[in-house]
């Protein structure tokens, strides 16, 4: 290979050899003195890989192999290293024999010092038609050397000789302008971009610039580098597929970086538009990346993204859902994935809203594992005085880079706490920069991400009636609801006395006494599934107080349908919402959709009894005396047959 590039290379010195003989061999008129300053040198530079040879002339007529193409951006500086009179030697009739190129240029390409002082103008690059022309030149032997190369050439032309003028094929003339061609061979670069979420997602849509670099800058890449360099060809894409991939290639040699401008519709991801991927193009069209060297590299870049989500605990596991009884502290959970660049963040906090609950700031816990996340790594904040903002200092998290840490809490299930389907929700915000920018620029874009565990709550009604279930409805009857003491809990003292199981600590749920309506009714919400006793305390006249309490058990099971969805606020920014309610429904309880659990309650009337001073009274009186007078005489008689 290495002899064919310095063949097509001295293409041009042969073509010089081939003019000198066949115009000794046609006796070519004399120079024409009046074209000394007059002259020119026209460089044709070419790209070309393949392997034909055709031999030049000097004439602006040759051709140039199929397939080569018009170079961009060669330097070529030339040298006047024999004058008129010097090559009057080698064209008279017993010619000198031919320089060699090695006379003039050492053996790195680089003009020997001793005629450094010939040179000629200043280097001409080739423009976009690979033609550079030095005009008004003098007459003489010219050393051509390639100066500047253009990044996509495997290596620069060898340096030549060429004869100001040099002779027509034929000898029959001179040329006086003089056209070269020399080639260069060319190796491009490919290259390929994969890019992946940290779950091994392919993200579609992700937008990069391509840059290279320039001296102490980066010149942005913007097509597909042609035979006329950078900047040539068709445009490139720099947006990935639906693989995660960019493919680029033509690209010359050079060093190049990729930087990510756009996470396009995966907003959940955070953009590094902070790390450059620099790769190297080599003179052999091959990839250098990360220490490593070959024909095709992919480089893999990966986008994260923060999560979190949010439980409520039974009391036994933590889950999406728990039902708790108005007043009860319900222990919530958040656990957070740090992303491994939160360093690079400027925002990163979470916001709880919660409905028809309070949270409890003070018992608010954030832990990296069973250890406490120390207090200047965050701030606390109340919200609208039931909730309350964790703001981190992103600066001081690079021990949890990559990590899990959890934030727990209670929250007090409010009196307003609602015992329909729809529950009592509890909804945290995780905020974070969604893109990773240089330190100086201000500019801060934030995403979200909500998530929310839900508290049900539940209604006992009850349906006083006399004698059996369609009886009559009873108004005015008072109740007392008692469920089981839980720890830490005090019970009532007498719970013996009111018939509640024994061994058990009974606390009273209501905080007034529950009477019955006009319909007979009273409701007692927001309860927990549980074991409740009714005691009843008063009923009305003519009917016997119950003598036991009413065993009224709470089970209903609620089954929740989740998905997550993707809301555009008016700002236009996206927010994920993580387990989004669709469906809530309730079962084992008389109402559904309410909550409600309906429990009926009789009182039988108790024996009519006679008024004091009547009729009743005196046959009741004489019946007993009359008794008693038998028994007497019975005694007696019996006594007298035992004396008999």
């Amino acid at each position: 290979m290495k002899k064919l590039k310095k063949f097509l290379a001295g293409v041009v010195t042969l073509a010089m050899a081939m003019s000198m003989m066949t115009m000794t061999a046609f006796a070519a008129p004399t120079i024409e003195d009046s074209k000394d300053g007059n002259s020119s040198l026209t460089i044709h530079k070419y790209e070309y890989n393949g392997d034909e040879k055709l031999e030049g002339t000097g004439s602006a007529s040759d051709k140039v192999p199929d397939g080569a193409n018009p170079l961009a951006g060669a330097g070529f500086t030339i040298y006047k290293v024999v004058d008129k009179d010097g090559m009057d030697a080698y064209y008279s009739k017993n010619p000198t024999a031919l320089p060699s190129i090695d006379t003039y240029v050492d053996e790195n390409g680089v003009i020997k010092s001793a005629y450094a002082g010939t040179k000629v103008g200043e280097e001409l690059f080739t423009g976009t038609d690979g033609i550079a022309k030095f005009d008004n030149l003098n007459l003489g032997f010219y050393v051509v050397i390639e100066t500047t190369k253009p990044p996509a050439v495997t290596s620069a032309v060898e340096p030549f000789l060429v004869s100001i003028p040099m002779t027509t094929v034929d000898g029959a003339d001179w040329l006086y302008d003089v056209h070269v061609f020399p080639k260069n061979g060319t190796k491009y670069g490919k290259v390929e971009l994969e890019k992946t979420g940290t779950e091994g997602a392919k993200l579609e849509g992700v937008t990069f610039i391509l840059e290279k670099q320039n001296g102490d800058k980066w010149d942005p890449i913007t097509a597909q580098s042609g035979a006329g360099g950078d900047n040539t060809g068709s445009p490139l894409s720099l947006t990935t597929n639906a693989s995660g991939i960019i493919k680029v290639e033509n690209l010359s040699q050079g060093t190049y970086r990729f930087i990510e401008t756009s996470v396009g519709e995966n907003a959940n991801y955070i953009m590094d538009g902070k790390t450059p991927y620099v790769f190297v193009v080599t003179d052999q069209g091959q990839i250098t990346y990360n220490g490593e060297t070959a024909d095709t590299i992919t480089i893999p870049v990966t986008n994260e993204k923060p999560d979190f989500k949010k439980e409520v605990s039974d009391g036994k596991t933590w889950g999406l859902d728990a039902d708790y009884s108005v007043g009860d502290a319900v222990p919530y959970k958040l656990t957070i994935k740090v992303p491994e660049k939160i360093t690079d963040l400027k925002t990163f906090a979470i916001t709880d809203t919660p409905t028809n609950l309070q949270d409890k700031v003070e018992t608010i816990k954030v832990k990296f594992g069973d250890a406490d996340v120390p207090t200047d790594v965050y701030t606390t904040e109340a919200v609208d005085g039931v909730g309350f903002k964790i703001k981190f200092d992103t600066k001081k998290m690079a021990s949890y880079a990559g990590q899990e840490i959890t934030v727990t809490y209670d929250a007090e299930l409010l009196s307003s706490a609602v015992t329909t389907t729809a529950g009592n929700p509890n909804e945290a915000t995780l905020e974070y920069s969604n893109k990773i920018l240089p330190e100086d620029d201000p500019e801060d874009e934030t995403h979200k991400i909500k998530d929310h565990a839900t508290v049900y709550t539940f209604k006992i009604q009850i349906l006083k009636r006399a004698e059996d279930a369609n009886g009559d409805p009873l108004k005015g009857v008072e109740f007392d609801l008692y469920r089981e003491a839980k720890e830490g809990e005090t019970g009532v003292a007498n719970a013996d006395e009111l018939g509640l199981p024994s061994g058990k600590s009974w606390v009273k749920v209501n905080e007034h006494s529950l009477v019955t309506d006009d319909n007979g009714e009273i409701s007692q919400s927001g309860l927990a599934n549980d074991v409740y006793y009714l005691v009843e305390t008063k009923t009305n006249a003519e009917y016997n107080l119950l003598k036991a309490p009413v065993l009224v058990t709470l089970n209903i099971q609620y089954t929740t349908t989740t998905k997550s969805e993707y809301t555009t606020g008016a700002d236009g920014k996206t927010t994920l919402i993580k387990h989004e309610i669709e469906t809530t429904e309730f079962t084992g309880a008389t109402d559904n959709v309410q909550g409600i659990f309906v429990e009926t309650v009789i009182n039988k009337k108790g024996f009519t009894l006679p008024t004091t001073g009547g009729m009743g009274t005196f046959v009741f009186t004489f019946v007993g005396v009359a008794m008693m007078a038998a028994a007497v005489i019975l005694f007696f008689t019996s006594k007298k047959k035992e004396a008999k």
